[in-house]
């Protein structure tokens, strides 16, 4: 790609926005995302379209200010309705982050296809990535695991309405709070975000980014509630078939591993929780100023150290 001495973080590490000084003290982020529907109630679709493309804003730290629809729908084979209450929907998400709606594009398409360009912006010393992991820190996850799973069962009979709404809750789920709070705590060495690539996938583009490795707890990665259950009836989406299929080269499996949580732990997720590089002394801090605001955080692994060995970056014990 051009160089260009104000880009100061490219997709060089596949990270999750682009950061572009603008002077001495301030920085743009950008990044844009949009997908085709998720859930069938279309105010909840806006939603979550719109907090997935938020999120990359704030797994740099930053703050959103600005956002720009994109928006592709079968103009004469729906409602208007059904637009109406998908862009309110993600006006909705873009009001909650403190960001103005400026406008937008849309186009007449055969499917509907919704979700956000951003611009955020953050400090110069305030930037936050997937590079800087170091050894011994402590990895959290701010969000539960499983929407993948969820979103493939909702045509089938046996998805039950306590997962489905736990799914939409947490899909819809901004990320601001979780990360305005771990950055006013100057808490982590890196950030990343868990979506298409699942946890494994993010986890081990951080890894690469950092030079270090990681293991995971496998109990203790946190699951939407009736997600073991899916798979165990069949359901098991493309996404994270794929997903374990190419990033199995960079983790190694202890043998006699719950079978489904692995499937979970490469599942590829919808607008997913951040991940947090914590410093083991910022720890204590960190997990009780989350939970005094009633900010979820799990404990999910560590970093280990700068000794890579055949490729491997995650140990999954």
């Amino acid at each position: 790609m051009p160089e260009n001495d104000n880009v100061l973080v490219g997709f060089g590490y596949k990270d999750d926005a682009g950061v572009y000084k603008i002077n001495d003290d301030t920085c743009l982020i950008q990044t844009v995302d949009f997908f085709t529907p998720v859930v069938d109630d279309p105010y909840s679709f806006g939603q979550i379209a719109a907090a997935n493309a938020l999120s990359d804003v704030y797994a740099m730290g930053g703050r959103p200010l600005t956002a720009l629809n994109i928006a592709c729908f079968p103009i004469n084979d729906v409602e208007k309705e059904v637009f109406n209450l998908i862009l309110l929907g993600g006006l909705d998400k873009i009001k909650e982050a403190g960001a103005a709606l400026l406008g937008g594009h849309s186009i007449d398409d055969k499917e509907i296809k919704y979700g956000l360009s951003v611009t955020g912006i953050c400090g110069i010393d305030e930037i936050y990535s997937n590079q800087g992991a170091e050894r011994g820190d402590v990895l959290y996850l701010a969000k539960s695991l499983g929407t993948g799973f969820v979103v493939s069962a909702i045509c089938t009979d046996f998805l039950n309405e306590n997962t489905l709404d736990e799914a939409t809750q947490s899909m819809s789920k901004l990320n601001k709070y979780a990360s305005e709070l771990a950055v006013s705590l100057k808490a982590p060495n890196a950030i990343t975000d868990v979506t298409g690539f699942g946890l494994i996938g993010h986890l081990s583009e951080m890894m690469i980014a950092s030079g270090t490795c990681c293991e995971i707890y496998l109990q203790s990665l946190p699951v939407i509630s009736g997600v073991s259950e899916l798979i165990k009836k069949g359901i098991n989406p493309a996404g994270t078939k794929r997903n374990r299929k190419y990033f199995t080269k960079y983790a190694s499996v202890k043998d006699g591993l719950d079978e489904n949580l692995l499937w979970i732990a490469f599942g590829a997720e919808t607008s997913g929780g951040l991940i947090f590089s914590v410093p083991e002394d910022k720890t204590p801090e960190t997990e009780k100023m989350f939970k005094i605001k009633g900010e979820p955080l799990y404990k999910i692994g560590r970093v280990l150290d700068k000794n890579v060995k055949d490729g491997i970056y995650i140990s999954i014990i």
